[in-house]
């Protein structure tokens, strides 16, 4: 659940605008699925997204790059799923 709060919370930063990744700041991240949400993030490139070992990371990660609401409802964790909704529109 850690892990799930701290690749959330950089993903929330990344797509309200708040930061804007860059190549190097996403490569300096040493968590894989952080690293790898950051890229998909900053470069808006699914394949990213699928080097995401975590199930629900990475439907999370598609829907935000992508901007489709469907991955959301691969999301077994119900409070991932909903912010994933209400994040995607």
């Amino acid at each position: 659940m850690k892990k799930y709060l701290a690749v959330w919370g950089l993903l929330s930063l990344l797509c309200t605008g708040a930061v804007l990744a860059s190549d190097s700041a996403c490569f300096s991240i040493h968590d894989s699925d952080r690293k790898n949400v950051c890229l998909a993030m900053s470069k808006k490139q699914n394949a990213y997204c699928h080097s995401v070992k975590d199930h629900d990371t990475k439907n999370m990660c598609l829907a935000n790059v992508m901007g489709q609401q469907s991955y959301c409802h691969s999301i077994k964790s119900h409070d991932l799923k909903q912010q994933c909704l209400a994040q995607v529109k």
